[in-house]
């Protein structure tokens, strides 16, 4: 490798990180998966690093004939491969988003998103034997998921369902069955089907014979999803082993109350939040993960996978509430006591910070 490769490779390593709020992403390519499914391959202007929770959404804002829509979309993309983030979308017939999308959104196009959110992931449902069901492009999340645990070497027994109505609208088909060749814990199943790959309980207790010892996680239409769902609850499944995800009207309002709530007054005011210890205090925005404004102070805390994993940025809170999306290393005394992940929480008030 010469020394401009290295300089390149250097530069990419000390980007900055994204990983909460909103980002202007620009399109580098467009990647047709099947005859109405493409992804959509982005960066930044500036080389970032994308960090998410594997199957977690962003939302991309956009102004179509004078009306600003918004529409959430699952990346398909890995949080182990950061320097792209990835949206792999299928194009609805009457759909604003989606249609604007593919006959507008070219390399170089330009749009605005904000995120990521939803607890749908790998990371606040960890698991260690794992049951992924998609059809079409309820595939993008699972994908996520997948990619994040083999990359990462994790130890995970992966099975993976996938459903379509033909061998030419399997999303990612290539991959899948490469991923398969490769990995002896992840184990590939397809269904065909010109009802969209419908499973029936004998065949899905066929492909999965242990299926009741897995965590089930699966994306889709309501229709499929409510359908996979009373199938295995008719089967004795432990629902609360049942993970889904699936947009509607309320997460996308939830959404956009949020984005243009932006500019209230609480959120140009702030928050302050006082270092106990050293008496130092600072007003926040309520966007700033807590992590980065104790850095920001100089507070002797570490922030190492940034994902609410290890628990290496752990403080208490002795006054004030927080907006948490992490609890995943603390024991319920620690939580009772007022520690947090300060990677995984925003101030949802003033806060007294034990450091």
């Amino acid at each position: 490798m010469n020394s401009e490769s290295n300089n390149e490779a250097l530069n990419w390593a000390q980007a900055p990180v994204w990983e909460k709020g909103s980002v202007e992403l620009i399109c580098q390519q467009v990647i047709r998966e099947t005859a109405d499914i493409s992804t959509f391959v982005f960066q930044t202007e500036q080389k970032t690093r994308f960090q998410f929770k594997p199957g977690q959404f962003i939302t991309l804002i956009q102004e179509i004939d004078g009306e600003k829509v918004y529409r959430s979309y699952s990346m398909s993309s890995t949080p182990s491969r950061p320097y792209t983030l990835n949206l792999t979308i299928q194009r609805v017939e009457g759909g604003k988003m989606s249609n604007w999308l593919f006959e507008n959104l070219k390399p170089g196009s330009r749009i605005q998103a904000t995120g990521p959110d939803g607890v749908f992931n790998i990371v606040d449902i960890p698991a260690k034997k794992v049951l992924f069901i998609s059809a079409s492009s309820g595939i993008t999340p699972v994908m996520s998921m997948s990619r994040w645990l083999l990359d990462t070497c994790a130890d995970a027994d992966i099975r993976f369902l996938h459903c379509a109505a033909s061998e030419s609208g399997v999303v990612f088909r290539r991959e899948l069955e490469l991923l398969d060749a490769q990995h002896d814990n992840f184990n590939l199943s397809t269904v065909l089907d010109d009802r969209d790959g419908l499973l029936n309980q004998e065949m899905l207790q066929q492909l999965v014979p242990d299926l009741h010892s897995r965590d089930l996680f699966i994306c889709g239409s309501p229709g499929y999803i409510n359908a996979v769902r009373e199938m295995v609850e008719s089967a004795g499944f432990n629902m609360d082993q049942f993970h889904q995800e699936f947009f509607n009207a309320d997460t996308i309002k939830e959404i956009e109350e949020r984005t243009e709530g932006a500019t209230d007054a609480e959120v140009a005011e702030g928050f302050e939040v006082k270092l106990e210890k050293t008496g130092a205090a600072v007003t926040v925005d309520p966007s700033e993960l807590l992590v980065d404004v104790l850095q920001g102070q100089g507070a002797p805390v570490i922030a190492a996978c940034r994902a609410g994993v290890c628990g290496a940025c752990k403080v208490q809170i002795l006054d004030g509430e927080v907006d948490s999306s992490s609890q995943m290393t603390l024991t319920p005394e620690e939580i009772e006591q007022g520690y947090v992940l300060s990677c995984s929480c925003r101030a949802k008030s003033d806060l007294s910070v034990n450091i």
